[in-house]
Parts: C-alpha cells; structure tokens; sequence
C-alpha cells in the first residue's frame, strides 16, 4: 500500500480534506527537520488569497517559533512572486533564509500547498535541492523515528503588506519611470487571485489605462479555477479588449506566476511573448556574449528560431518550475520560459543573484519593447497566425500496459516519418518524455526551419495514473492537424483511450 503525504514533483500540494491538521503539523516538522540539516535559522511565511491558507499558516507559525527559528510572516495575501521577493530581501541579513509560500497556484478552490525556497533562494522540488530537496522532506515525514526537537529562542516578526517595496524595486531593474506607458490600454483578467492589486497599481503608476477583470482577490474564487491558460478561461478579458479597443490583453493565476499575454484577436505562445521581452532584456546587457535562455519541450521551434536572431542560444530542458530555475542558476542562463506561462530571469538583489519569477517584471519587458516599437506586436501576431499549436490533449488508460504501448506505438508512429527524436537535453539531463523534431536544424546555436515543420512532446503524466499527454506544433494547420489526428487514432481507436482534461 502507497503510503500518503502531500509531496508532489514541484511543491508540497494536497485537497485541504485530503490532511488534517496533524498531517500537516507532520509536514512542517519534516520541512523545519530538513531546514535544520541545511542550516536554516531564518523562515519567512506569505500566503495568498487562497482559503486554505490560514490555518495551514497558522499552523506552520506555531511551530516553527516552537522550533526555535527566527520567523518573519506577511499575513496579507499576496503573489507568490512577491513572497520570493520578502525572502531575496529578508536573505540579505539572514542569509541561512528558507522561505514558504502557502499556495496552491492554478488549481481549484478546494486545493492548498506550499512552494519552498531554500538560502540563496533558490527553489526546491522533489529530487531538486540540497539533499533532494522535497525528497529529504517526503523521507523525513514518513519516518517514524524522527520526532521534532523544541526548544526556546524561537520570535515572530509580521512584516507589513510589501507590494510598495516590490514596485519599486522591479519598475528600477526594468528600467520604466512612473508614466512611461502613457498611452497604453490593457486589459488585465486575474481571477481573483493575489497578484491583482500588485500589478493594476504598478500599471497604472506606469501610466498604462488599465481595465480589470476579477480584480478583487477572493479565495472562494467564484468564476472556477484561476488558470489562464485553461481553454476558453481568457474569453471574457478578449471580448472587453475589442469593447475598449484596448491594444493587449493580460491574464494571471490564483498566485501570481503564471502569465498569458494577448491582443484583441486572441492570446500568444509563450515562445512569441518572449521576443519582446528579450529585446527588452538585451538592450540593458553590456556584454556582447550569446545568451542562455532556457525553454521547456512545448516551444515551438518558429520562436526558437526568432530567439536565436537576438543573440540568445536556447537551451532545452524539462518542465518544472524548480527545476527550471535550478539549472538557470547552473549554467548561468539569463532567462527561461515554459509554455505554460511561467517566465523566469536573474533577479539581482544587493550581491544576491536569484534564478527565478517576477511576474511584474516580465510584464514590464514585454509593455515597455511594444511601447519603444508599435510594429512588434504586429510581428508577435503575424507568427502567432501563421504557426499551428494543437494545446495540450490528454488520454487516459486504466491499465499502465496498455498505456505504455499507446506510447511507444507514437515513438514509432514518429520515426516512420523520419523524425528527430530526443529524451534527454544537450547536457544528457532527462526530459520526462519525448521531444520530437521534423524540418527543424540546430547548429552552433541557431535554429533553422524547413518550410514545413513540427515538433512534438509526448509523455506519462507525473502525478496521475495512466495518462498519456501531448502537445504539437507546427509551420501551418492542415500540416499539424494531420500529425494530430494521426497520433489520436493511435491513442483513442487502436488503443482505446478516453480524452481526459
């Protein structure tokens, strides 16, 4: 029998009736067991708008000052970016910093989770970190024969709502004055999570003419889970962008780090959204050096490609948001981006130099390119139109037998056509899947495309049972839809999968 905790691939995350309080005391005295093996005598606590939220803060504050740790807590929900933020400035006095952000993302109302952060803020995840980071966590849970030591010296400081400190410091790194956006008009959908009021204020102080949607935060999150990019999820913002003429759209999740940008025709890949910001970046970097900029197996190769004609190198990795910052910080890459929305930078603080997210940063780069020239966000769309993206879709299997050789019949359904296949990146680290290439070059760093193309990501689910996901791209849609439905008789009639979300 598969013995139960809340551990998962990126974070800590559980239904808030999956655990009771016991079983999340026993979490947060894994967690302080393994700040202390590492340690750590400073915690900084934040929370979002989530419900769950308090009671696990709660519990976490209690004992953790029980535990004898300098704690340090913002009770105001705010975005995930920003808690890493309280934990870069709180890590320039105490260095030994681990900073826990009580979230649980995108995910519906009914869930709650933590994101870890250890010194040097750097994030963790299973197999990721010191010691393994939330491996050490999980082990340290479920042994019985570690028992959490208390002890005296423990204090509490609250810290007042930081967003002031956090505009500042990012509108400075993105180089934007108060009213550099004059003449701007955005509509800016945040479901009701944390991150709303942070960036309607630094917009608006930028200048920008903002028009929210879902502004308020609230737990309860009433239109349903506060994802972006789920289908459809962006309608209401684009159809109040053509009411208002507005010139782009902007949509976050329930804790702030997860972006979508858009215009009134639709919403952009991530890979195009990074052009602009890209420009942005390079135009205030002084050395003539090509830069890392790591991308995860769902962008699509056009971006890539357009990337790589603004001195930048691409450098594949897996999905993963530790992982991700983990190896930016390795290889000394100066930003990344996953498809799903999640942008990552070098975020420099006093001489801490963090691998990580700042929402409000990325949104700044991306306005502040499309505010310098008008003419590339025409040239973001004109991609985004020509190009052909499938979305994520997903079958389900009730035995691991049958799905493994629904997968492996796609592996070959690929390589009849000749494609490149791949599962590991340039540095011979894993990618949790298949990452496929057809009509796509790479040579000494720049990417060429035949006029027709696709790639492909094909993988096992990592955190549910007998799913099998993929995602396409590709130069045009007849072209993609073809590979599409090609893979879908596989999946759905040879195989007999179900479509699952």
């Amino acid at each position: 029998m598969r013995k139960r905790d809340p551990i998962k691939t990126y974070d800590a995350r559980w239904e808030v009736s999956d655990f009771g309080d016991g079983e999340v005391l026993r979490l947060f005295e894994a967690t302080f067991g393994y700040a202390r093996l590492i340690e750590v005598d400073t915690l900084v606590f934040a929370r979002d708008a989530r419900l769950g939220c308090a009671r696990v803060m709660e519990i976490g504050i209690d004992a953790a000052v029980k535990a004898g740790f300098r704690v340090l807590a913002c009770f105001d929900p705010i975005s995930t970016p920003l808690s890493y933020f309280i934990a870069m400035q709180t890590a320039r006095d105490y260095p030994n910093t681990m900073g826990l952000s009580i979230t649980a993302s995108h995910n519906p109302r009914q869930y709650i989770g933590i994101k870890y952060t250890v010194p040097g803020v750097v994030a963790i995840g299973y197999d990721c970190g010191p010691m393994g980071g939330l491996t050490k966590v999980k082990e340290l849970y479920h042994d019985k024969s570690y028992v959490q030591t208390y002890g005296e010296g423990g204090t509490l400081r609250i810290i007042g709502h930081p967003a002031e400190e956090y505009i500042q410091y990012t509108m400075k790194l993105a180089g934007i004055k108060p009213g550099s956006l004059n003449g701007m008009k955005l509509v800016l959908d945040t479901f009701n999570g944390s991150a709303g009021p942070e960036l309607y204020q630094a917009l608006t102080r930028c200048g920008a003419e903002v028009y929210p949607i879902r502004l308020v935060p609230n737990g309860d999150f009433p239109t349903g889970s506060p994802n972006p990019t789920s289908q459809n999820k962006m309608d209401p913002a684009l159809q109040l962008a053509i009411q208002k003429n507005a010139d782009l759209v902007l949509g976050i999740d329930g804790d702030g780090d997860r972006i979508v940008f858009g215009d009134q025709q639709g919403i952009f890949s991530a890979g195009f959204v990074m052009i602009p910001i890209l420009k942005s970046i390079l135009e205030k970097e002084k050395q003539t050096v090509r830069y890392k900029i790591l991308y995860d197996p769902k962008v699509n190769p056009l971006a890539l490609a357009r990337w790589t004609e603004q001195n930048t190198e691409p450098i594949l990795f897996r999905n993963g948001h530790s992982q991700i910052k983990g190896h930016m910080k390795a290889i000394g890459a100066l930003a990344g981006a996953e498809e799903s929305g999640h942008f990552y930078h070098k975020l420099p603080i006093g001489e801490l130099q963090v691998s990580g997210e700042n929402s409000l940063y990325t949104v700044l780069l991306f306005l502040q390119a499309i505010h310098n020239q008008k003419e590339i966000l025409h040239q973001v769309r004109s991609m985004q139109d020509q190009i052909y993206t499938s979305g994520e879709f997903n079958y389900f299997y009730p035995d691991d037998q049958i799905r493994d050789s629904a997968l492996n019949a796609i592996i070959q359904f690929f390589e009849t056509q000749n494609a490149e296949l791949t599962t590991k990146s340039e540095d011979g680290i894993e990618l949790e899947g298949t990452v496929v290439y057809k009509g796509v070059r790479k040579m000494n760093g720049i990417i060429t495309l035949e006029k027709e193309w696709y790639s492909a990501y094909v993988r096992t689910a990592t955190n549910e049972k007998g799913i099998i996901r993929s995602y396409i791209s590709s130069s045009d849609a007849k072209y993609g839809e073809k590979i599409k439905s090609g893979i879908i008789q596989l999946l759905a009639n040879e195989f007999g999968g179900v479509e699952v979300e």
